[in-house]
């Protein structure tokens, strides 16, 4: 004869047993998975051959206004805007990704784009483009 073990879904040992697992599964503050995003290797190598394959494209446009202008426009990065927005860059000579409006100022085929959807798809945005330009917004 098989025995049957009822649970006693009301019971003081079933729930202080069940608030111990849920206390155990406590989520990483923002800043640490930001702070993962940024440390990421596999990610950072993806970032690293996308600005080897900026630059090789750069180098060919070299000779010709041009396409250097497109190039700008998809992989550039807007530092009049920044500089409107009182951005600066940091220590190490990185300039912020979003003005105060929330205009994504790099272009949308920028190198590091990647880790800024990231970020801000942890923050609760999402990117939209509006009037020609890419906007983080709260997603609804």
């Amino acid at each position: 004869m098989e025995k049957r073990i009822v649970m006693d879904y009301n019971s003081i040992a079933f729930k202080n047993a069940a608030v111990d697992r849920l206390s155990k599964m406590t989520t990483r503050p923002v800043e640490e998975k930001i702070a993962n995003i940024d440390n990421n290797k596999r990610l950072n190598r993806v970032v690293d051959r996308r600005y080897e394959r900026m630059d090789k494209k750069y180098d060919k446009a070299s000779n010709n206004p041009a396409k250097l202008s497109k190039l700008d426009k998809k992989y550039g990065y807007n530092y009049e805007a920044a500089k409107a927005a009182g951005i600066q860059p940091d220590d190490t000579g990185h300039w912020g990704s979003i003005g105060n409006d929330g205009m994504i100022l790099k272009g949308a085929k920028h190198p590091s784009m990647i880790k800024t959807k990231k970020v801000e798809g942890l923050l609760g945005n999402k990117i939209v483009k509006r009037n020609g330009n890419l906007y983080s917004v709260p997603k609804k």
